[in-house]
C-alpha cells in the first residue's frame, strides 16, 4: 500500500474541479482507462523538481516511477492524490524525456502510464572565487577525512524513508537573499571545480536557521567543507541540508516541525563569511532547493 500519513480523502471522491485543476496545471499528461496521470509545472529545467499526479475512477493501491535508473514510489500527497516528487539532474540533456508509470489496481490488474518530461535549456554561469590555497588545494590528511566524510553522507542518505513525513507548510530557512544560486560553475582560484550543488542565502552570524519543513533529523556532522551542519528527511525521498552553522540545537533522530530553529547561522567549514548554504536532494538527485518550495504548500509569511 501506498505510504502516508492517514487521509480521508480517497481517489473515488476527487472532485471534478480537482480533475480540471490537473488539467490546467499540466499538458504533459498521460491517460488510461479511467485514470489520469499529470506533471507539473509545465515548464521544466534542469535543477527543477517535477511533481507528479494520479486521478483515477478505479482504486490505485500502488504504483512507482521507473527513471534515471531508480524506482520512486507513489504516495499520498498532502492533497489526498497519490504521487511523486522526481528531480531533474542539473546536467540533464534539454529536450523530450520519456518516462513509464506503473500502476497496480485494486482488482490485481496493472496499468502503464507513458508520461514526458519537457526540459528546457538552461546555461548555468560562473562564478570565480579567490581562496587561500588550503582551501582549494587541501593535503592528504584532510582528502582522507574528505572520503571518510563522504561515506558517512551515503550512508545516512541510504536511511532516508519514502513515506511522507511532512504535512504542514514548507518555508525558506531564513528570509535573506540569494548570495549565490544553485548549479553555478565554481571557478576556485582560476581552477574549474564542481558546480554548486545548493543556494547561499544571506544570514548573519547568531541569525537563527529554521527547518524548511517537518521531518526527521537524519544526520548532524561537523565536516571540512560544510563545517556544522544539520541533514533532515523529509520523506518522499526529500532530504534538505544547512551547512555552515556555528551552533546546532538539534540532534539526530528528533522529529522536528517545519520553522522549528536547527541552529545559528556561522562561517564554520569551507566559508569565508557567515551565511546559510541551503541544499536539497531529491531521490539522490541534487536539486535547487527553492524549485522545491515551487512544487510544495509553502508558508507565504517568510
Amino acid at each position: 500500500m501506498m505510504g502516508s500519513k492517514p487521509c480521508k480523502t480517497s481517489l473515488r471522491s476527487v472532485s471534478l474541479l480537482t480533475a480540471l485543476l490537473l488539467v490546467v496545471l499540466s499538458p504533459m499528461a498521460g491517460r488510461a482507462e479511467g485514470i489520469r496521470a499529470a506533471v507539473f509545472p509545465a515548464g521544466l529545467y534542469p535543477g527543477d523538481v517535477a511533481r507528479i499526479e494520479v486521478t483515477a475512477s478505479v482504486e490505485i493501491t500502488e504504483g512507482y516511477l521507473d527513471w534515471q535508473q531508480q524506482r520512486v514510489p507513489l504516495v499520498r500527497m498532502e492533497n489526498g492524490l497519490p504521487g511523486l516528487l522526481s528531480g531533474i539532474p542539473r546536467d540533464l540533456p534539454a529536450g523530450r524525456h520519456d518516462v513509464l508509470l506503473k500502476l497496480f489496481l485494486q482488482d490485481g490488474s496493472r496499468r502503464l502510464q507513458n508520461l514526458a518530461l519537457d526540459v528546457g535549456a538552461k546555461v548555468f554561469p560562473e562564478q570565480h572565487l579567490t581562496l587561500p590555497p588550503q582551501m582549494v588545494r587541501p593535503d592528504p590528511e584532510i582528502l582522507q577525512r574528505h572520503s571518510r566524510e563522504r561515506a558517512e553522507l551515503e550512508r545516512a542518505f541510504a536511511r532516508g524513508r519514502q513515506q511522507r513525513l511532512w504535512s504542514a507548510p514548507f518555508q525558506r530557512p531564513v528570509p535573506g537573499k540569494v548570495l549565490s544560486p544553485f548549479g553555478v560553475q565554481r571557478i576556485l582560484n582560476g581552477e574549474p571545480r564542481s558546480y554548486h550543488s545548493g543556494v547561499d542565502l544571506r544570514a548573519a552570524r547568531g541569525e537563527p536557521i529554521v527547518a524548511a519543513g517537518d521531518g526527521q533529523v537524519l544526520l548532524v556532522a561537523d565536516h571540512y567543507f560544510a563545517g556544522k551542519s544539520v541533514y533532515i528527511d523529509h520523506g518522499m525521498g526529500i532530504i534538505t541540508m544547512y551547512f555552515h552553522l556555528d551552533t546546532i540545537a538539534v540532534q539526530e533522530g528528533e522529529q522536528v516541525s517545519s520553522g522549528q530553529t536547527l541552529g545559528l547561522a556561522g562561517a564554520t567549514g569551507r566559508a569565508t563569511g557567515p551565511h546559510l548554504h541551503w541544499g536539497a536532494r531529491i531521490h539522490q538527485v541534487r536539486v535547487d532547493p527553492l524549485a522545491l518550495l515551487r512544487v510544495l504548500p509553502t508558508d507565504q509569511s517568510r
